[in-house]
């Protein structure tokens, strides 16, 4: 409103120049017009003049605003008081502008403070840097880390601490590693994740590095009481019946006055429960071989030999394996073949491994329903390969929710408890992850690539 009535004010004093030079020309073009001749000249000098002090007060102003908000001097007033309205409207404006674009900036550098501040104080330590290894950010917890402060480049820290120079360079953006690092005061395992931020037409890298060794320790420990639970209640169901059985069998070999009694004095009748109880002695003792040769190799699992597996080829070769199967279980299998023109980087037996130890337990999950449905399908997205395994069946209670992973717990009756837990360790060495989602209506495991 206030500029259209400035351009409006222009227009009159534009359009009083050129009535004023029409008025001059004609005086000029009749005999003896001196004095209107003149009296016209000399008003449209005038009127130049006014209009030369009207725009030249707006630029002035109009520069005014423009070197307050370049230097960002807020304390600049306008000392000159005008009569008319248009320039005091436009001074208002002005003023107006000044104070949002003021208060705009104390805004901004309260953020910043607030930022500057979380990030001092937050337990990750934080490094930003650029494609030459120029940081830009170094918080307090980094200066902890690395045992240094004021870090303008990455290059003392490849001498000082190798392992995490290497760590942050070659960490690709989008991944997450743990890195082990020990000096002679600790031992510390980080968790080191890189994300990747663009600034000014600029690229950088967005390193954090949490020290999570007291989180493991105590997941290693419950972990490792879990697993101890486990193998007790396993070794325990394979010994108990073999102490009793030796203790009886013992026994029938003594007399009432603690002498060996010969087969030749033994009953048919104790013969036989000598037999039979040999004979589970001997089928315990082979369960519980086969139990500590599960374990070892569930320990000692051979290095991945990695490839590009084509996805048609890995469920291709799932699906003839399957197929059989499924059909005579009374099961719709089906394989989602959207996206089967996508890659794996992989080790292709374990892979069919892994898929195997979930089609199984989903044959098992899907038993009890009436309408038995396993869906196989795989997505790419944000650089992850994500392969599924869904079923409809009765889903994993979730008072086991937390156990399915721990070697040799199983609710199956001619389960042996390995088969999830070798289906993540073989994840692992594919620095993936497994997981799962259950409910009422089914399970769905994820393999993460």
């Amino acid at each position: 409103m206030v500029f259209r009535s400035h351009r409006i004010r222009i227009l009159i004093r534009v359009l009083l120049i050129a009535g004023f030079m029409g008025l001059m020309y004609f005086a000029m073009s009749q005999e003896k017009w001196y004095v209107g001749t003149g009296v016209s000249a000399l008003l449209v000098v005038l009127l130049l003049i006014e209009l030369y002090r009207f725009i030249d007060r707006s630029n002035l102003e109009f520069i005014n605003l423009l070197e307050s908000l370049k230097y960002q001097d807020f304390t600049r007033s306008y000392r000159r008081k005008y009569s008319e309205k248009t320039f005091r409207d436009l001074e208002s404006s002005y003023k107006e502008v000044l104070s949002l674009y003021k208060e705009a900036k104390i805004d901004q550098a309260a953020q910043y403070q607030y930022l500057q501040i979380v990030l001092e104080h937050i337990q990750v330590a934080l490094v930003c840097f650029d494609t030459e290894g120029e940081v830009i950010l170094f918080n307090k917890a980094a200066s902890r880390l690395f045992k240094r402060t004021g870090v303008s480049n990455l290059e003392p820290l490849k001498a000082e601490s190798p392992e995490l120079y290497r760590g942050m360079i070659d960490l690709e953006v989008g991944k997450r590693e743990l890195i082990r690092i020990s000096n002679e005061e600790e031992v510390m395992r980080l968790a080191v994740t890189a994300t990747g931020v663009r600034i000014r037409e600029k690229n950088y890298k967005l390193v954090s590095l949490q020290d999570i060794r007291h989180e493991l320790d105590e997941q290693e420990l419950d972990s490792w009481q879990k697993l101890i639970r486990v193998l007790t209640h396993e070794i325990m169901n394979s010994v108990t019946p073999v102490s009793s059985l030796s203790a009886a069998i013992n026994e029938m070999l003594m007399d009432e006055h603690g002498r060996r009694r010969t087969l030749d004095d033994l009953e048919e009748d104790d013969l036989e429960d000598m037999y039979s109880g040999l004979s589970t002695i001997e089928e315990r003792s082979k369960g519980l071989v086969k139990f500590v040769s599960d374990y070892k190799n569930l320990t000692r699992l051979p290095k991945p030999t990695f490839e590009s597996i084509p996805v048609s080829s890995l469920f291709g070769h799932i699906e003839n394996l399957f197929a059989r199967d499924m059909e005579q279980a009374d099961i719709d299998f089906s394989i989602s073949d959207s996206t089967l023109d996508l890659s794996i980087w992989a080790d292709a037996q374990m892979i069919h491994q892994v898929l195997i130890n979930l089609l199984n337990n989903s044959m098992d999950a899907v038993e009890s329903r009436k309408m038995k449905t396993i869906r196989l399908g795989i997505e790419s997205q944000d650089g992850k390969t994500n392969i599924r395994v869904s079923d409809n069946g009765k889903g994993i209670d979730p008072e086991y929710a937390d156990k399915v992973f721990i070697p040799f717990f199983t609710t199956r009756k001619k389960g042996s408890g390995i088969g999830l837990s070798l289906s993540r360790q073989i994840m692992r060495l594919h620095k993936g992850s497994i997981y799962f989602h259950s409910d009422e209506k089914g399970t769905t495991f994820t393999l993460e690539f």
